[in-house]
């Protein structure tokens, strides 16, 4: 057979191989074939033998042989091989990439029946910034770390508000002074309350508040009564530039929550001007005995509806100004005739009567959100089976105002002098009696170095436990951090302590100061003017 001679034009290797590889080389050993047999064999069907391999053959597919060997090494790694240093180079711009960059980098997974693939998750942004810290959980570590690290007198003290002691010439202590100094050492008190002799002018009461947090270990809640009418501690003495507010029975004539609303946060300005942030009011109870002195124009009406509005309204406009409110005289003094200063008070009412009247305005009260309830120290034994007054009653103070009424903040005592208690138990004993029965501050001991003593004993003696106290500290400390007597700081690492900063100021700077200005004395005397037409009958 004669020579043949195949020329491929261009310079692309990869054709000229192919070519060789599929027609040149098996063509040449098929044309020696042929000259071989064709003088022995038909060529026909050699011909066809040719045509039929040159079609079956597939481009590009890899041996049988070296596939099995691939699949038997993957299957064995269960893993694709690690790439080499040229599959990881990264092509230029301008140059298409190999195919095998991709098919040697792709794994397939194949799933049972049935079963849907995860999603793989979107990879986090590096250069996105942190989310803030929650100050509410800031708020919360804070004060699981100084509970923590306090010791038990520490707790014990924070329980106590007791009133500050009579000064050293005699009379109610106007200045910071060494007695002063010593109760704030001896006791570490959680708050201090004032009562209209240790007010005399804005100045003093503002050098008292400063010197009194100035001493203290932990920031103190200065309270006072500040009901308006008879019951106001700012306006007891006439060196006093406060506005004077009327009582809660004009407030209650006029009816109109919004109005309550604007003179509880009038209030609460001229409270916290003094440095003072935590009012024992307003008073929710029910005047349904007319012969009740005790409580009076105090109360703002006999409507359980109507009062629960008007404490409501008063508790918001109180707290969104700052100070802490206190509604009292739980379970309700509203239907009484003796006072509980001097002797005790029996109420002969049922559970049902005061779910239905009696518990309204408390109930409306805590929904408001009131830092505190202040218990009452009459008597029910209908409701709680036994004679020792509310004050000394587990089952009022944590079956009903806890449990049923879903009250989680402060449980404060009415002061713990009065007369009505101390017919039951010695007075250094009332303290820890309170405090075991679901009280968390202890108003006005006669003698607070004594009763943090007692109370330390009792943990002690196995009588209360560390736990118990935690548990009322964090209450205490709770209202603190919400009336910015404690601040969040920033972070909380292992080594930061205290977990907590004190803010730069206690009292606020004189020119920030709302004292008796005019648009406090015009909404009071706008109270005045509207109460007045509904108990003249529109004259």
């Amino acid at each position: 057979m004669p020579n043949q001679e195949f020329r491929v034009s261009g310079n692309n290797s990869f054709t000229r191989n192919r070519l060789r590889n599929r027609i040149i080389l098996p063509g040449s050993y098929l044309f020696r074939s042929v000259y071989f047999f064709r003088h022995r064999y038909s060529i026909i069907p050699i011909l066809l033998l040719f045509l039929a391999g040159c079609a079956s053959v597939p481009e590009d597919v890899p041996d049988q042989r070296d596939r099995l060997e691939e699949d038997v090494q993957v299957s064995r790694d269960d893993a694709p091989a690690l790439p080499t240093e040229d599959s990881r180079r990264v092509p230029d711009q301008d140059e298409t990439p190999p195919p095998e960059l991709y098919a040697e980098s792709a794994v397939v997974a194949v799933l049972p029946p049935g079963v849907a693939p995860e999603r793989i998750p979107e990879p986090s942004d590096p250069l996105r910034p942190l989310d803030p810290p929650d100050p509410i959980d800031l708020i919360e570590q804070a004060i699981g770390r100084t509970v923590a690290a306090m010791t038990i007198p520490d707790l014990a003290g924070q329980l106590i508000m007791p009133a500050l002691p009579v000064a050293p010439e005699g009379g109610a202590t106007l200045r910071f002074n060494q007695r002063v100094r010593q109760l704030l050492e001896d006791v570490r008190p959680g708050g201090i309350i004032l009562f209209g002799g240790n007010i005399r002018d804005s100045a003093q009461v503002r050098s008292l508040v400063e010197e009194l947090q100035a001493h203290s270990p932990i920031p103190l809640l200065v309270a006072v009564d500040q009901e308006g009418g008879v019951v106001s501690r700012l306006t007891s003495s006439e060196a006093m530039d406060a506005t004077v507010v009327p009582s809660a029975r004009r407030v209650g004539l006029v009816g109109d929550e919004e109005l309550a609303y604007q003179v509880a946060r009038a209030t609460a300005r001229e409270l916290r001007s003094l440095g003072i942030t935590m009012n024992f009011a307003p008073v929710a109870d029910i005047l349904t005995n007319p012969g009740n002195a005790v409580i009076g124009t105090r109360a703002f009406g006999n409507d359980p509806l109507l009062v629960a509005r008007m404490v409501a309204a008063t508790v918001r406009g109180l707290q969104d100004e700052g100070v802490s409110a206190v509604i009292k005289h739980f379970p309700g003094h509203g239907d009484t005739r003796e006072d509980t200063h001097i002797q005790a008070v029996v109420v002969p009412h049922t559970m049902e009567r005061l779910r239905q009247v009696e518990f309204i305005p408390f109930r409306e009260g805590v929904l408001a959100g009131a830092d505190g309830v202040m218990t009452a120290h009459i008597t029910l034994p209908e409701v709680a089976g036994e004679s020792l007054p509310v004050t000394l009653s587990p089952a009022l103070l944590r079956d009903v105002l806890r449990h049923e009424l879903d009250f989680s903040g402060l449980i404060v005592t009415d002061s713990l002098v009065m007369a009505a208690l101390t017919r039951y138990f010695p007075e250094d004993q009332l303290p820890l009696r309170a405090f075991q029965a679901g009280a968390d501050l202890l108003l006005y001991p006669r003698r607070p170095e004594v009763a943090r003593q007692l109370l330390v004993a009792a943990v002690e003696a196995g009588e209360i436990s560390r736990d118990d106290l935690e548990e009322s500290v964090t209450r205490i400390l709770r209202v603190k951090f919400a009336r910015e007597l404690m601040l969040p700081v920033e972070s909380l690492a292992d080594e930061t302590f205290p977990a907590y900063r004190r803010p730069e100021r206690f009292v606020p700077e004189e020119e920030s100061m709302r004292l008796g200005v005019a648009e406090h004395r015009e909404l009071m005397q706008r109270v005045l003017q509207l109460s007045t037409q509904v108990l003249t009958g529109g004259q």
